[in-house]
């Protein structure tokens, strides 16, 4: 009997596409907030201004601004407008992440709502979901979380009416007032939610209730509505249609909307009309309330915009020339003309519109456009509007081509706009105010610009000087408005308003296509490099989103260090000082500590040291004064980097910048050093007794000085971390206490103040305002300037050095302690944080409970850290457990219980998606390390000059090529030409290679570990090993000794193992902050699986998995063998994990702010981070997000105007092929008349050639056709992601699938190649027959263009074929192509690879959409009829038959995959409504009808349309384990494996637990939420063989220990064992 089968189903991608975007003060009163919906990710930002350093190109920027002009005879010139600057023009704002949540819910819409007055004049923030559903949630300040204050639910049977709910009905509107909130459920009703004005109510808000509007004020056919301002009751403006029209009613109706104003009477829950404005034009959608003096509203239509107000039709401004169809005789007079040569044409429900000023708006349109609306009139009559664009491309243009020399950073495809008014002092003190738009995208991007307003200041008399003059002489330009951007700066102006982003949000959504490819950087083609490359954005605009689950740093250089495996690095820093009037001082020049370079470079061995001096070469130092006879535990600066201080286990050294020693500290007899931490100028020093011993350095005599006063709980500490408070963040609960009584009065006083001022102002401009002020505003609040005393820290602490001195104390007893220094002072204490709570909250502890060691007790070291950089005052708690999980924790403050000196701290956790799991790294490690000892030792002194001989040979070979490449770039460059008319582009000269120098001795450079004698002989020899940079170094650091020569015993048996025995020598820290790694401040962490928690400019902290190649030395591997045909994890001296043992800071000539890490077999690796965010729009990597990401553009040279409708991975070539768009014009077509009357008597059949079709002219009724894509396939180099070649597809033509299939070849040895099939079809009409073309491609290899190595392949074109009708979908079948035509599949072959012949085919019912093939199987995906399953009989006569198929026909399946594990099949089937569903081929069972039913196994619901299903094998290859990934048009991400049965059910039952005992945000159910809604479900009620792993794997991949632990024994198992499963699960489908 077949095994039961059971899915995984697990987000591994949030959703990005923005959706909903509000204002509001929900963090504190007075907050500058910005709530975003992301599909069912609810964010929280707030807005502050960042203190901008200024660098040459924002000098440039913001001293000039220019402004091209078009003369009449076409000559252009620049007018450079002088603007001053001042100090606030650095203060820039920006979105700060406060927290994300995911709900189990899609958000609908959102509102801000008025708090109670408990709640201090905070806001509440209202959500609504599908199914008619609202919740009221609060944030709240002691656990920075959210919280659910109310729920109201509508989904009643006797409300719904003969329909169900959609989007328009979750809609949600607020009254300007704060009086009430209106959300239109189903039909013509409104649920109505008043909200209390009173200050004694205990809650915000009052019972709810229904209107039903069609029984109240006769309003049928609701399309918008708006509260107005100015009322005093509620008043709503309703838009609807008494009278449902469509486009072929034209003749008789054309103005059959009408806009009814009523009344709310919220005491009686009646509903009074106002007046009624009817004859509107019937494509309005929209409603836009406009501000006073102006009143009334804007009505929003396909072609026109009309404005309403008191019951009258003031203007109506068409859009283009078919506008005036739609509008009715009486309301002619009202036409306003003047925007009908723009010639737009807009979606309503797709545009976002924004008022920045009293008669002004800004309006973004589908394409991204973004137009100026002016109302021009007297008072509350407008006589016109007039639009004027700022951004964007001419829409009046033929193929919608940007504007020359303009930046297009304001031009977004809109999706929401939110207002945000903020206010701030300058330098001088004088209140600014400012406008901020957010304008969230669709297209994967979303900006915040600020809107300045020229005209009400002195801007266009004095910088608008020279623009007046331009107007005066040659009148009002017709051209566009220039806009220009640099950095992360962009503007965009007209001749009153200025627009400059600030800010933006980058996202993946939403996801057109999805493929996944091999980066071609990485050695190798194994599945550990493989990236995910998805399509982003819509028909407009679009680009490449390049990703990886983990961070792939550019390897600068790795090498293996002669001798002894190395077990620990660290680099120091260390300033040369001089004899200045007999005061040793420091260099002048020697600038922050921040900008030197690394000077030494110290490794550790089991039984000695070795010292690198770090310069324009990495050599080894002979003799130094560092101790080098033994293992070294710690190395690290003090004194303001003039000494170094190394640790050992039996003493201390103190050390120069020559390198000579200063000072030696030994350490009593019987005791050994077996930890230390160093913070500058404290030495904290652990003894193998587990006692604590402190030094300190004199800055007088630059000597290290026993501090006596050590306290007795340091006796009990599992870990201890050092952590300097340098920008003075922590502040006591005296403080705290004081600032918010300040806080509190002024909130009274000002209530909703929004004006807030900057963080970061500098020591002299905090005290001019302390003198104008008592207060000021920080992130829209106002509070007391944090007063710290420091009178209680000592002067050596603090003189100097950047703020006070803490130790974090981690007890045995599992609790948590902060300690000021010098007097180690309990300042915070945290019971039981070994149980990794969500909050941390200080609480006491007893000395006797303390005492007690935690019997279950995981955590292995924390550390504080503050992340970020200078500029971001952001502290952080990492935690890590012995297995390797990893707990991040952000700061706040908050008062504690606790003494008013206390500091006034809590913490909250960040989450994210890192898993990492593995109890056995610690013992394997220790065992393998054990083993590389004792083959290092085994090695003859033959076998050591062969090595030396073979890395001489080495160094030779590569500095021979490198000289043949320089002669054969400089002879290319010759045959070319100077003048030669081909580009040739010239890099930037690449950073000279690392020089590692590294002595070698003959006879005792191989010694044998034990051996303690000097290596430093006089007869040492040199040998250089060179490495290349970027990708060159990535190849070369995978070459090995071809020969070596020794051999290693096979490894023993793990029980009887006696090194199973052995203890670490040293217990290396785990984790390591790296002050600045690629402009980040970030923490390390090392260990089994790596990764790096670093923050960028959203504040947010962010982990990223990293991975360094891995490799076994030379002087490890055995004797005949090389490094490919080598299993070191086999033999013992690796572990299967990509370990990272040690890693440290480097920053030097060859590597600039990188990090250098150590590998578990010995090997030094020194790289960066790649080119992070400031230029991420083009090319660069963006790390804050939940994935490092790519932008790439695609399609012309503008950024973002073409659109992307596939991507192909070409693996034989490593290249990647894209199907791109730009928008044209639509020409009708028709057939030939004169063809089609000579072939009228012709006679049909298969052979009757195609029609041909000419340009049918212009009709006065087409005056404003549509536009349509202009398709063409560009092929992209995979190193620079520029296009290199380029094939155009006739007009009319779109590309319907493109695929990357292997096809059979009779010409190749293996029978097989891969080939780009392309399939198109021409759209032309109703009225005109569709065809289609099929395109076969194959990627060949050419000469490269001189200087451009990336142009080395080019498409060439094997077979095109004209085909009657549409191809929908393209598969390989056992190297046959599948194709669909309409209903058809056909089976074709390309042996020949010169002609496509059919050799099967198969009858389906309805339309093809998806066809996936499977050895001999293939999946048919029906959009009417369900799913297909067929078999291809390739022996006998071929022919594809139907082997079963779902019985229900009215599945819409979008995209169908298979789902393999070993022997077992699944069926995966996505449908049109965001469903995945599940089937199995059962011939042996009954209910199946002996295989000709599927039967349905399980479902999914994802809430958002599937784009793309993608098979991959999993890890590990054993027994044929696939999974299959699914991309979403959110931008969400899903994996999709098959589970065993024990570990379904054992995972199953816990999930259930956390379904019922996990309170849910805004009470909504995590199982309705995965259910297939029961209008859209088409089967019984639903099995349970689907385990959503949502909630299940945060809890135990970085959740609560203590309810891990619960959980699990309720189920009658162990957290191990639970985690275990998880952990193999993670394990097979962790791809990237």
């Amino acid at each position: 009997m077949r095994d039961p089968i059971y899915t995984y189903c697990r987000e591994v991608l949030p959703p990005s596409s923005v959706d909903q975007a509000t204002s509001l003060s929900f963090t504190r009163a007075g907050a500058s907030n910005l709530a975003l919906a992301r599909g069912n990710v609810l964010e929280l930002y707030k807005i502050d201004l960042v203190l901008k350093t200024a660098s040459s190109n924002d000098t440039a920027r913001d001293e000039y601004q220019y402004n091209k002009n078009s003369l009449g005879g076409g000559e252009e010139f620049d007018l450079p407008m002088i603007q001053e600057r001042s100090a606030s023009a650095n203060k820039r704002p920006q979105m700060h992440l406060v927290g994300r949540w995911s709900l189990h819910g899609k958000i609908m819409d959102m509102q801000a709502v008025r708090g109670s007055k408990q709640q201090g004049g905070v806001e509440n923030l209202l959500l609504s979901f599908a199914e008619a559903k609202m919740a009221l949630v609060s944030f709240d300040q002691g656990t920075q979380s959210i919280v659910t204050e109310s729920i109201h639910y509508y989904e009643h049977e006797q409300l719904q009416h003969k329909t169900r709910n959609d989007e328009v009905s979750c809609a949600l509107r607020t009254d300007t007032e704060g009086r009430c909130v209106a959300m239109r459920i189903y039909d013509d009703k409104l649920a109505i939610l008043p909200l209390t004005t009173g200050n004694d109510e205990a809650r915000p808000y009052s019972d709810s209730y229904v209107v039903d509007m069609r029984d109240e004020a006769g309003i049928r056919g609701i399309r918008d509505c708006v509260f107005l301002a100015g009322y005093l009751e509620p008043t709503l403006a309703i838009l609807h249609e008494p009278v449902a029209m469509w486009s072929g009613m034209l003749d008789n109706a054309v103005d059959s909307l009408v806009i009814t104003v009523v009344s709310l009477d919220l005491v009686r829950r009646s509903v009074s009309t106002l007046n009624t404005v009817g004859r509107l034009p019937y494509d309005s959608r929209t409603l836009v309330a406009v501000p006073d003096p102006i009143g009334g509203v804007l009505v929003v239509g396909a072609s026109s915009i009309t404005h309403v107000a008191n019951g009258t039709v003031s203007c109506i401004s068409v859009l283009n020339k078919a506008a005036a169809r739609g509008i009715g005789i009486a309301m002619v007079d009202c036409i306003d003309d003047n925007n009908e040569a723009l010639g737009l044409v807009l979606d309503p429900h797709a545009c976002a519109c924004a008022f920045v000023g009293p008669k002004t708006a800004a309006l973004w349109t589908q394409q991204g456009f973004c137009f100026l609306l002016t109302m021009d009139g007297d008072g509350r009559l407008v006589r016109r509007i007039v639009a004027k664009q700022v951004a964007g491309s001419e829409p009046s243009a033929e193929t919608h081509a940007p504007v020359a020399d303009t930046w297009d950073d304001v031009g977004v495809v809109p999706s929401c706009v939110a207002e945000l008014r903020v206010s701030y002092d300058d330098d001088s003190g004088v209140s600014q105010d400012s406008l901020l738009l957010f304008v969230g995208g669709t297209a994967g991007r979303s900006i915040l610009l600020e809107v300045e307003d020229r005209g009400s200041s002195d801007a266009i008399a004095n910088g608008d000087a020279l623009m007046d003059i331009d107007a005066d002489l040659y009148g009002e330009s017709t051209a566009m408005p220039a806009s220009k951007g640099n950095g992360n700066k962009q503007e965009a102006s007209d001749d009153r308003y200025r627009f400059t982003v600030y800010d933006e949000l980058l996202g993946t959504g939403p996801i057109v296509a999805m493929e996944v490819g091999a980066r071609s950087q990485a050695s190798g083609g194994n599945e550990e490099n493989l990236e995910l490359v998805t399509c982003a954005g819509n028909e407009w605009r679009g680009r490449l989103r390049v990703q990886q689950r983990q961070i792939q740093p550019e390897i600068v250089a790795a090498f293996d260090v002669p001798g002894a495996p190395v077990r620990g690095v660290w680099t120091v820093r260390c300033v040369t000082e001089y004899n200045i009037g007999g005061v040793m001082q420091a260099a002048a020049d020697s600038g922050s500590l921040s900008s030197l370079n690394d000077r030494f470079m110290v490794l550790s061995r089991d039984a000695s040291t070795a010292v690198f001096s770090v310069g324009d070469e990495l050599a080894e130092m002979e003799r130094t004064g560092f101790f080098t006879k033994g293992p070294t535990i710690c190395v690290a600066e003090l004194l303001a980097c003039t000494r170094v201080v190394q640790v050992y286990a039996s003493g201390l050294r103190v050390v120069n910048a020559s390198g000579r020693e200063t000072q030696s500290v030994a350490v009593d007899a019987g005791q050994e050093i077996v930890g230390a931490e160093v913070s500058d100028p404290l030495v904290l020093l652990r003894m193998s007794g587990g006692d604590y011993v402190v030094y300190e350095a004199m800055p007088e005599s630059s000597e290290l000085r026993l501090v006596s006063q050590v306290p007795a709980i340091l006796g009990r500490a599992s870990h201890v971390s050092l952590f300097r408070d340098t920008h003075r963040v922590l502040v006591s609960n005296r403080d705290w206490t004081e600032s918010n009584r300040d806080l509190h009065v002024v909130s009274e006083d000002l209530d909703n103040d929004d004006e807030f001022d900057s963080l970061y102002a500098d020591a002299k401009q905090q005290q001019q305002q302390r003198r104008k002020r008592l207060t000021t505003q920080v992130g829209g609040k106002r509070q007391v300037k944090k007063k710290r005393d420091d009178s209680h820290v000592g002067a050596s602490l603090t003189d100097g050095l950047g703020g006070p001195l803490y130790v974090a104390v981690l007890l045995l007893s599992g609790d948590l302690c902060i300690l000021r220094l010098p007097d180690f002072e309990p300042v915070w204490t945290m019971r039981r944080f070994d149980s990794l709570p969500s909050t941390l909250i200080p609480s006491a502890v007893d000395d006797d409970e303390g005492s007690e060691e935690s019997q279950g007790m995981r955590l292995d070291q924390v550390r504080l850290a503050q992340l970020g950089g200078d500029s971001i005052e952001t502290l952080h708690l990492v935690a890590l457990t012995t297995a390797g999980e990893l707990s991040v924790y952000r700061a706040f403050d908050f008062k504690s219980s606790g003494d008013s000196m206390d500091l006034a701290l809590r913490f909250t956790r960040v989450a994210h998606d890192v898993f990492a799991y593995e109890p056995e790294y610690e013992r394997r490690v220790i065992r393998a390390q054990a083993r590389q000892l004792a083959a290092y030792a085994a090695w003859t002194e033959a076998d050591k000059e062969r090595l030396e001989e073979r890395a001489v040979e080495e160094r030779l070979a590569r500095e021979r090529a490198v000289e043949k490449q320089r002669r054969e770039e400089a002879a290319a460059v010759a045959d070319w030409g100077e003048d030669s008319d081909d580009e040739v582009i010239v890099e930037a000269p690449k950073p000279a290679p690392l020089v590692v120098v590294l002595p070698v001795e003959e006879d005792d450079l191989y010694a044998d570990a034990d051996d303690s004698r000097d290596v430093f002989g006089e007869d040492t020899t040199e040998y250089e090993k060179t490495l290349l940079t970027d990708a060159e170094a990535a190849q070369i650091v995978e070459e090995e000794v071809d020969e070596p020569t020794s051999a290693v015993e096979a490894p023993v048996e793990e029980e009887e193992d006696p090194l199973d025995l052995l203890e670490p020598f040293v217990r290396a820290p785990k984790l390591t902050i790296l002050e600045n790694v690629g402009g980040y401040a970030a923490v390390f962490v090392s260990g089994a699986r790596p990764a790096l928690v670093l923050l960028g400019s959203k504040r947010y902290a962010r982990v990223h998995p990293i991975r360094i190649l891995a490799r076994v030395p030379s002087t490890l591997q055995p004797l005949g063998t090389t490094s490919a045909d080598f299993d070191a994890v086999a033999a013992g001296l690796l572990t299967p994990w990509r370990a990272v043992v040690g890693v440290a800071r480097f920053h030097g000539s060859g590597c600039s702010h990188g990090f250098v890490s150590l590998g578990q077999g010995g090997t030094l690796t020194i790289a960066g981070l790649p080119a992070s965010t400031s230029s991420t729009l083009r090319g660069g990597m963006e790390f804050d997000s939940p994935w490092p990401v790519r932008c790439i553009t695609v399609g012309t040279a503008h950024p973002g105007i073409a659109a992307l409708g596939g991507v192909c991975f070409h693996a034989a070539s490593g290249s990647y092929a894209v199907a791109a768009a730009s928008m044209a014009r639509f020409r009708i077509k028709e057939p030939n008349p004169d063809i089609a009357a000579r072939d009228a008597n012709a006679p049909t059949g298969a052979d009757q050639p195609l029609i041909s079709e000419h340009e049918r002219l212009e009709l006065s009724t087409t005056s404003v056709p549509p536009s349509i894509s202009r398709y063409h396939v560009d092929l992209l180099s995979p190193v620079t992601w520029e296009t290199v070649d380029s094939h155009a597809l006739d007009a009319n033509e779109h590309i319907a699938a493109m695929e990357t299939l292997t096809l059979d070849a009779a010409q190749t040895a293996t029978g097989c190649k891969q080939f780009l099939c392309l399939a198109t079809t021409f759209v032309l009409g109703e009225d005109v027959a569709t065809r289609g073309k099929m395109y076969v491609f194959d990627i060949v290899d050419v000469v490269p263009l001189p200087g451009r190595p990336q142009t080395n392949r080019k498409l060439r074109l094997l077979y095109q074929e004209e085909i009657r009708g549409a191809i929908s979908a393209l598969a390989e079948l056992r190297g046959n192509l599948a194709v669909s035509l309409g209903s058809k599949i056909l089976i074709r072959s390309f042996r020949s690879n010169e002609s496509l012949e059919s050799v099967a085919f198969l009858d389906c019912q309805a339309w093809v959409r998806s066809l996936a093939g499977f050895k001999n199987f293939l999946l048919i995906g029906d959009f009417v009829n369900s799913l297909w399953f067929a078999g291809f009989q390739e022996e006998g006569p071929t022919r594809l038959q139907v082997l079963g198929r779902d019985f229900c026909n009215q599945l819409p399946v979008e995209c169908a995959d298979f789902l393999v594990s070993g022997s077992q099949l699944e069926l995966v089937a996505a449908d049109a409504y965001g469903s995945l569903h599940f089937f199995i081929y059962a011939p042996r069972d009954a209910h199946s009808l002996n295989g000709q039913k599927l039967l349905r196994r399980g479902e999914y619901n994802l809430r958002s349309q599937v784009t793309a299903i993608r098979r991959l094998v999993a890890k590990p290859l054993s027994g044929g384990q696939q999974a299959c990934l699914v991309a979403t048009a959110s931008g969400a991400l899903y994996v999709v494996s098959m589970l065993p049965e024990k570990t379904f059910k054992r995972l199953h039952r816990i999930n259930t637990q956390l379904v019922h005992g996990t309170e849910p945000l805004a009470g909504l159910n995590p199982r309705e939420f995965r259910s297939v809604p029961i209008h859209q479900r088409q089967y019984h009620a639903p099995r349970r063989t689907v385990l959503d792993a949502d909630l299940l794997v945060p809890l135990y991949g970085h959740g609560s220990l203590s309810l891990q632990r619960e959980t699990a024994q309720r189920d009658g198992t162990t957290a191990d064992r639970v985690l275990r499963d998880i952990a193999e699960i993670e394990r097979t489908v962790s791809f990237f």
